[in-house]
């Protein structure tokens, strides 16, 4: 206390020895600030200020926005306390209270630049384009000389592939500063999206003699000439320039070593993939960076001779392995990948997904119970992972094997108890079984353990709507399922359900009509539609929601198949009568 004390004092001591902080032209007298401590309208802004900077060294945020809001009554006009007031409001998670603040100061001074880019810097992801635009362009009128504001607007612009407009900025940006390197930079861009390849060149040509050391513009240069065809030197010359300012540049030496490859340069490109190969071992960024440029980027064939060169350098690798079989599935290699996916060691940290990619690409060819088996040998070995176990599982769910699906399961929550994953789907399980009581019993455990698990809830009163039980608790449970995931299909379907169950059947048809929308017609969600109709005596309508139905089933559906045929061959004779 006594050293936040002689902080204070300290303080205080530098400002009436000249400190003139907020442009405040003199400070009140020593005989106001002594007799007047406890009356705070005697107290000045300054006072208030710096009083909130002891709370935040003392790391006592609240009192400290007391403080700046006191100050901002004293000095509403003050764009520091404004600033330093909204950090402090976004730092205890008050974003309200931070935008309300920034508003009020630009609705107070509409002209003042700072005001306009901080509501900006705090809206711009809630802000429509047009309304964004606008207050960029205000405040680029008002300070037509700040960088931030064209580059923020320009990139507006090229988000949205308004080229025209982008293309107008820039080049008055360029008019500006003429020596500003980021200027030519963004109009080379937009000729480039504009496909202007020779006069997007010049400007990037215009960056590199502005700030030489930049690899940025290089590699849009080499973009540019790959495009157009032109002459291969020019794009080894650039890669090679960024190697000089970065020897260590992934992206250059790997874009090299393709490049290479592609040109029939093949011993060069082999030797330059081996050494790269090399360097996987002692290098995550390279690998990150390959996977990024050629595989995020889809740029799959690319990737696939990118992996597999560097393979070469070390065949067993288990990280190189799993990345080639990466770009093998990418361009949809399927056999070719699980083959490199294979040779991944179970020391690998990815070694789990390897499995279940193995496992996805074998049922992808076709080869079920290859997929099983592979599958029922992983789980063997690694009896105790979660996610083999309701993998593996699910296999013997859809062979209708589900009493090995049931023990299974139950060994899993054996090991996790309280794994709602786990307890979620032996509840499926067990109610396709026709061991429905089981079923609603491990919906129960999953509510107990999360009582905001949407889909346990929902499942639990779905099942009593669907049996016509316990009609006011299923209503509860799918009512709050529906206020956590309101957008859910599903879910909504449920609560159309449940009314329809309890003979409301304009309320049926309202939700039963908004869950059709979510879930794009889906087949069971349209009949329970077609049935909410029928009994609002909307014959039309019901019959066409059948029919479409009946259009969206899946060949295996043919349970629900024959029931919308019977549905509509009734409805017909019933409207024709």
């Amino acid at each position: 206390m006594k050293n936040c004390y002689t902080l204070f004092v300290f303080i205080l001591s530098l400002f009436a020895a000249g400190c003139t902080l907020l442009n405040q032209q003199s400070m009140e007298s020593q005989s106001i600030q002594e007799n007047s401590l406890n009356k705070e309208e005697h107290l000045s802004a300054n006072y208030f200020f710096l009083e909130s900077r002891i709370h935040i060294k003392n790391s006592n945020f609240n009192k400290a926005i007391e403080s700046l809001e006191k100050a901002l009554l004293k000095d509403p006009d003050s764009f520091i306390l404004t600033q330093d007031l909204t950090g402090l409001y976004l730092k205890q998670n008050m974003r309200i209270q931070a935008v309300n603040l920034v508003e009020n100061f630009v609705q107070q001074k509409p002209a003042n630049v700072d005001g306009l880019l901080l509501l900006i810097q705090l809206k711009q992801n809630s802000m429509d384009e047009k309304e964004l635009v606008a207050v960029l362009n205000k405040a680029l009128l008002l300070d037509p000389a700040n960088k931030e504001t064209f580059l923020r607007l320009g990139k507006i612009y090229m988000e949205k592939e308004n080229y025209t407009q982008a293309l107008v900025l820039f080049k008055k940006m360029v008019k500006q500063f003429p020596d500003y390197y980021v200027s030519w930079f963004y109009l080379g861009e937009v000729y480039l999206a504009q496909k202007q390849y020779k006069t997007a060149e010049q400007q990037f040509l215009k960056t590199i003699e502005l700030e030489p050391d930049l690899v940025q513009p290089r590699f849009q240069l080499i973009k540019i000439y790959s495009l157009m065809n032109l002459d291969k030197n020019k794009i080894l010359k650039n890669y090679e320039q960024i190697l000089e300012i970065e020897p260590d540049n992934y992206r250059a030496r790997l874009g090299m070593g393709l490049h290479y490859y592609k040109n029939h340069m093949k011993k060069k490109a082999a030797n330059l993939f081996m050494e790269l190969g090399r360097e996987v071992e002692r290098g995550s960024r390279l690998i990150m960076v390959a996977v990024d440029e050629y595989i995020t980027s889809k740029k799959y064939q690319d990737a696939v001779i990118i992996f597999s060169q560097m393979l070469k350098a070390d065949p067993d690798d288990s990280t190189l392995n799993f990345f080639t079989a990466m770009a093998f599935e990418s361009i949809k290699d399927f056999k070719k990948a699980i083959w490199h996916y294979l040779k991944v060691e179970p020391d690998y940290s990815q070694y789990k997904k390897t499995i279940l990619s193995i496992t996805f690409l074998y049922k992808e060819l076709g080869k079920e119970k290859t997929a099983m088996a592979y599958l029922e040998r992983k789980h063997e070995e690694i009896p105790k992972d979660i996610d083999i176990i309701v993998y593996l599982a699910s296999f013997y769910e859809k062979n209708k094997q589900y009493e090995q699906a049931i023990t299974l399961l139950k060994d899993g929550l054996e090991e996790s108890p309280e794994n709602t994953s786990l307890l979620f789907r032996l509840g499926a399980v067990l109610d396709k079984a026709g061991l429905k009581k089981e079923s609603l019993n491990s919906m129960k455990k999953i509510i107990e353990i999360d009582p905001d698990d949407a889909s346990a809830l929902n499942y639990l009163g779905y099942s009593y709507a669907d049996q016509g039980i316990l009609l006011d608790k299923a209503l509860e449970l799918i009512k709050k399922a529906n206020a956590i995931k309101p957008d859910d299909g599903y879910i909504t379907d449920s609560l159309g359900w449940v009314y329809y169950k309890m003979g409301n059947f304009k309320k049926a048809v309202k939700i039963l009509e908004k869950a059709a929308e979510l879930s794009s017609f889906e087949t069971v969600i349209s009949d329970h539609l077609g049935d909410a109709y029928h009994k609002a005596d909307q014959f039309d309508k019901a019959l066409s929601t059948y029919k479409k139905a009946l259009s969206n089933a899946k060949e295996e559906d043919k349970k629900i198949v024959l029931q919308l045929e019977k549905k509509i061959d009734a409805l017909l004779k019933r409207i024709n009568e």
